[in-house]
């Protein structure tokens, strides 16, 4: 029985040390190739995504299309989501650079700024998304990384949470025509 206990302390307390561990892009990327948000997203994007609930059974699909332009120190980038059940939806999101791999984004269904970083190949977003949900709205925690690949294609997740608890996952595959 004391086996047992000593076990599941010990469980409990990697459990509690994995969960005070912090991805950063610097300690999630790899050296190369070098992602740089405005170089990628200028211009036309597709990308090919799915949405999984807690559960990670697949909930819906989509695709995207996805144009950027840039001005100055500033990417303008319009997205069009198409989902598998016809619903229709755009964001346009802006990308101020504010330091080397570092920038802020805003768009009109994120609350206040997006924190943007990048190292290597890994770019990470994080911001609180307003999703509608029938005639009201409830705001999210979103985590989203990318990371660029030699090829050219970006493998993206972005993990959605609410108080903490784990909702669902965007996964994405960006690719450049």
């Amino acid at each position: 029985m004391r086996k047992i206990a000593m076990a599941a302390a010990a469980a409990a307390a990697s459990l509690a040390l994995a969960a005070c561990t912090t991805l950063t892009p610097q300690t999630n990327s790899q050296p190369s190739p070098g992602f740089v948000l405005e170089d990628y997203f200028q211009g036309r994007t597709y990308a090919y995504g799915l949405f999984e609930g807690r559960d990670t059974r697949l909930q819906r699909s989509f695709t995207v299309v996805a144009d950027g332009v840039l001005v100055g120190d500033t990417l303008t980038l319009h997205e069009v989501f198409l989902w598998n059940d016809g619903e229709r939806q755009t964001r346009t999101w802006s990308f101020k650079k504010v330091g080397p791999g570092r920038y802020e984004g805003r768009a009109g269904d994120v609350e206040g700024v997006a924190n943007v970083t990048t190292s290597g190949n890994a770019l990470r977003i994080q911001y609180r998304l307003r999703l509608p949900m029938g005639k009201n709205s409830i705001v999210v925690d979103v985590d989203d990384w990318s990371h660029l690949f030699a090829d050219g294609a970006v493998i993206n997740r972005a993990d959605i949470r609410k108080f903490g608890l784990h909702l669902g996952r965007v996964t994405l595959t960006f690719i450049k025509p």
